[in-house]
């Protein structure tokens, strides 16, 4: 099987409602940091695969400090610095730390890992930006054809019951292994587990904004630490 790189799964993707998704998700991506970052910031991206949202961020925003984790993809653009963990970034220097289509893929205990570190690297005054995708709701149904048409089979991981029990918002179970995974991920469990650590500052919805939540594919969270100006 030919192997599919990063970008044709995302902004590239062959498949247009996909493609449209996907580029919608990173515009929104880009202006809310773009607008939360101060000037002469720094931006760490947990999970940034090979660095093309800070790439894109840094054309927008080229005063701004770009920091990449991701112990799975090498970085592609010169421009972006790498931490080999988030131990590895000061306490409180980071003004915007970014966890985009990656919280879905965590163990239990590596989402814990994560909002430790987001508590102590954000200034006061920062913020987490937290990007999900919605496994509920109208968007399911595609997202499970463009999953069989990308890898040319007509299997899918979801039972027909299943798909209908998210459509309608009832949570479908999740394997054990998330790493290749978003079949029952729940956005809404994870709002709970941020909220009882950071006050959520803001939701954005992707790509209809104005729209219920079931009505689109992607969920935004503008995390603020608790105590901070």
């Amino acid at each position: 099987m030919r192997e599919i790189s990063y970008e044709e799964q995302t902004v590239g993707s062959g498949n247009p409602l996909a493609r449209f998704a996907h580029r919608t998700r990173m515009t929104m991506a880009i202006d809310l940091v773009t607008h939360l970052c101060n000037r002469y910031g720094t931006v760490v991206d947990f999970g940034a695969g090979p660095g093309l949202f800070l790439h894109t961020l840094g054309e927008a925003r080229p005063d701004v400090t770009l920091v990449g984790h991701d112990p799975y993809m090498a970085p592609t653009f010169p421009e972006v610095k790498y931490a080999a963990s988030l131990d590895h970034v000061a306490p409180r220097s980071v003004d915007v730390l970014t966890a985009f289509e990656v919280c879905e893929h965590l163990y239990a205990n590596e989402v814990d890992a994560l909002l430790e570190d987001a508590s102590r690297i954000l200034k006061p005054t920062g913020a987490l930006v937290i990007s999900v995708p919605i496994m509920y709701g109208l968007a399911i149904a595609p997202k499970v054809s463009n999953w069989m048409i990308r890898g040319r089979t007509l299997k899918s991981e979801y039972t027909t019951a299943e798909v209908f029990k998210s459509m309608i918002g009832i949570p479908v179970s999740r394997p054990q292994n998330p790493r290749v995974t978003h079949k029952g991920f729940d956005f809404r469990a994870l709002r709970k587990l941020v909220s009882e650590r950071f006050v959520i500052d803001a939701v954005h919805l992707s790509p209809v904004p104005h729209m219920p939540w079931w009505a689109s594919s992607q969920y935004f969270m503008i995390c603020r630490p608790r105590g901070g100006a």
